[in-house]
């Protein structure tokens, strides 16, 4: 029994790294009918919840697991990304101050933040996304960001200055609009999505968003 179960685990985990997470839950969910709150079973599956679209659900994880690890930075940003998706941005914002005040000297707490931020408290947006570009002066994302809300307070000279500087990072070519793979919109509705006139990139779906999940998963399951 022992080795099935911890097949299950092992399994759920494969599932999730070929992106295959309908398996993937279910084979969590069954690891975990006999090691209730598992933290590592519980973390991948609030992944999977949300990537399902069950932002409820993967909420419920997350919680469940920070009684376990309340000192985890990416646990709480991680919830706010839910959080997000669910449309509960002020509990997102409070995740994404807790994970900022775990880690002050990461660029992705502030550029995280920024993102969601910049949906209620555009000043607190632009200062998250300088003290990002502080931290990581190669953050290409941040840059872009911090361009569309600049323009948006009608700071146009700033806002070119970050493009431009955005545009080297990447290698991109605005004469031929091609947009780095890595610059994707998280899909909003169009009463959510803020009006900047271009590209607002999705920290979520970056390099140093991964970077900073798998970091984790290497650092707290032993499995990277």
């Amino acid at each position: 029994t022992i080795f099935w179960i911890m097949d299950a685990l092992e399994q759920g985990k494969n599932y999730f790294e070929n992106d295959n997470f309908s398996e993937a839950l279910a084979s969590f969910t069954q690891y975990l009918t006999e090691h209730i709150n598992h933290a590592d079973a519980l973390f991948f599956r609030a992944i999977c919840h949300r990537k399902l679209g069950d932002y409820k659900s993967s909420i419920i994880d997350f919680t469940a697991v920070l009684k376990k690890l309340p000192e985890e930075a990416t646990i709480y940003s991680e919830r706010g990304v839910s959080y997000f998706h669910n449309k509960q941005i002020d509990l997102s914002l409070k995740d994404m101050d807790k994970a900022v005040e775990l880690e002050p000297q990461k660029a992705y707490r502030y550029s995280s933040r920024a993102f969601i931020k910049a949906y209620k408290d555009i000043e607190g947006a632009i200062a998250d996304y300088k003290k990002a570009i502080e931290i990581d002066p190669k953050d290409e994302i941040s840059f872009n960001n911090l361009g569309l809300l600049e323009e948006n307070s009608g700071r146009y000279k700033e806002a070119q200055e970050h493009y431009k500087k955005s545009n080297e990072i990447i290698g991109y070519d605005p004469e031929t609009r091609q947009q780095k793979d890595e610059q994707e919109e998280i899909p909003l509705t169009p009463n959510e999505q803020p009006t900047f006139g271009s590209v607002f990139a999705s920290v979520f779906t970056s390099n140093a968003a991964r970077k900073d999940f798998w970091d984790f998963v290497k650092k707290i399951f032993g499995k990277g």
